[in-house]
Parts: structure tokens; C-alpha cells; sequence
């Protein structure tokens, strides 16, 4: 979810993707409520221990995101809400 609702999320997008090293695979938009829209990102990560909680760092990272959460993961990504 965006921090505040004037935060687009192409804007989200085009953040994590300067600056993190996030390799984003597909990405769509969801409409939650009163004009809010979430990112739904498919984010790919290596298959190495620890590399969910750098994913999650990375968004953490990010001043535009509010708050997001995991809603699925596969050996080839994880699919995040923010």
C-alpha cells in the first residue's frame, strides 16, 4: 500500500526498481477502497536462504511504501501487495 493516497503505484514501481536490486517480473495494479490502489508486484529472488528477508528489507526501504505484505511465494518468486 502507498504511504499516503496521492502515491501512485507506478510511482511505487519505478522506486523499487532504481533503487533496490528487485528484479521485478509482472506487475498489476488492485483498487482497494476511496481511491487507494494497491501494487501487486512479482518480484524474482535467488533461491538462497535468506533472500525473502531481503526482498522484504528492500521494500521496507522504500519512502513511498506504507505497508505491504507477502500473499504467495514460489521457487521462481514472491508475489507482494504494497
Amino acid at each position: 500500500m502507498p504511504k499516503e493516497a496521492e502515491i501512485k503505484p507506478q510511482q511505487i514501481l519505478e522506486d523499487l526498481k532504481n533503487s533496490t536490486k528487485l528484479e521485478v517480473r509482472s506487475s498489476r495494479e488492485e483498487p482497494i477502497a476511496f481511491g487507494l490502489v494497491a501494487l501487486i508486484a512479482d518480484v524474482i529472488t535467488d533461491d538462497v536462504a535468506g533472500a525473502m528477508d531481503e526482498v522484504e528489507e528492500s521494500i521496507r526501504s522504500s519512502s513511498l511504501v506504507g505497508e505491504f505484505e507477502v500473499i504467495g511465494t514460489s521457487r521462481i518468486s514472491a508475489t507482494v501487495r504494497k
